[in-house]
């Protein structure tokens, strides 16, 4: 152990969730120590923002920022749902405009760094090892660091370790899932000699008889593309790998005709993230409190998960500041908050999956349908 710092909160994880609850602790004047076990140059899942993001944005300071880093306007999405026709949604009437499909490094780089022009102290490529609380009841968390352990102290933590729910979990804490779903992410790069540039910045989503496929362009000129299904299943064995994957793609219609226009080639194999629906039973304990997918997570068809870390990260913040100013009730409120968020959704999930009934005896589709009394 080669040193200790000592903060007022500390930060796990420093996604947007993370990154947002410490811009807004350090503007208030807290000491705050944001620790990320990765950097900014990793890829990660979750490139859609949607139009509503905007006041968010302006909130924390950073939309001046995020309008001159160059991300990739959307103005609206297709959908083949209910039906194998195509239909369009697009942003025309949003009293926001268009949404984006981000960079996501470039995104994650500029919250941190508005985090530290704040006052945070960021820690990255710093994985947490151990969790325990000091005298006074002071939690100590011991990291590793290149350089070797280090330890961190403070008096208030706050989980944004997505789904794992990491501090959460380590007080005793569940994690509630409502389904099983999972995503099997790949690339796709056009082929060098593909005749034209794509320029369809929609995104498109497909449902299929065992799941559903989504895709996006990114900025990098490359199409994320994401099968999802239940995990167990036959579909989710086979889509483990590119040959697997490969063979469901082709099942589609829309998916495939959108790649085969431009010649995309998968890079690598698909890569399986959790993707399912998933509360704390608490977001908040004994100097602790959670926000982003580490309290609570949605099912990406609901398009919610940037934009809810976000503004769970923002409110943490803001509740935690209230409540060491003497406001007492402020954390019963962000989490009465949370409560209603999930609720919301799941009921907004079922509605939105019940649109589809093409295959209402598959079981992937009848555990999304609503229970009969």
């Amino acid at each position: 152990m080669y040193g200790v710092r000592k903060f007022e909160v500390a930060i796990i994880g420093g996604g947007p969730a993370g990154s947002a609850a410490a811009l807004t602790l350090a503007r208030a004047g807290h000491l705050v120590g944001l620790i990320e076990k990765k950097g900014v140059e990793t890829f990660k899942v979750g490139e859609g923002l949607p139009p509503s993001a905007k006041p968010l944005l302006n909130e924390l300071g950073v939309l001046e920022q995020f309008n001159a880093d160059n991300h990739l306007p959307s103005y609206g999405n297709d959908s083949a749902w209910g039906s194998r026709i195509l239909q369009s949604t697009d942003f025309i009437r949003n009293r926001y405009g268009h949404g984006w499909h981000i960079d996501r490094p470039k995104f994650d780089a500029m919250l941190r760094a508005a985090a530290q022009k704040a006052g945070a102290r960021i820690y990255e490529h710093t994985r947490v090892s151990q969790l325990m609380r000091g005298a006074g009841r002071a939690w100590r968390v011991t990291v590793a660091e290149s350089e070797g352990l280090r330890e961190v102290r403070a008096r208030w933590l706050i989980d944004c370790t997505g789904r794992l729910s990491w501090i959460a979990r380590n007080q005793g804490i569940k994690r509630i899932s409502d389904d099983r779903l999972l995503g099997f992410v790949a690339l796709f790069s056009p082929a060098k000699d593909a005749a034209e540039a794509d320029c369809d910045s929609l995104s498109l989503i497909e449902a299929a008889v065992n799941g559903w496929w989504y895709t996006a362009l990114l900025p990098t000129q490359q199409r994320i593309v994401v099968y999802f299904t239940d995990a167990g299943t036959a579909s989710s064995k086979l889509a483990r790998c590119a040959d697997g994957y490969l063979k469901l793609l082709n099942q589609t219609e829309h998916i495939r005709a959108r790649l085969f226009t431009h010649r995309y080639l998968i890079v690598g194999q698909p890569r399986a993230v959790s993707a399912n629906s998933a509360r704390l039973e608490r977001f908040v304990g004994d100097e602790w409190l959670a926000a982003g997918d580490a309290a609570i997570s949605f099912d990406p068809l609901s398009s919610q998960g940037l934009l809810t870390a976000l503004y769970s990260g923002l409110k943490s913040g803001r509740a935690l500041h209230a409540y060491l100013s003497g406001e007492l009730d402020a954390l019963e409120l962000y989490s009465r908050d949370m409560d209603a968020i999930y609720s919301a959704y799941l009921d907004n999930r079922t509605m939105f999956y019940e649109h589809e009934r093409r295959w209402a005896k598959d079981e992937f589709w009848r555990r999304r349908q609503r229970k009969s009394l």
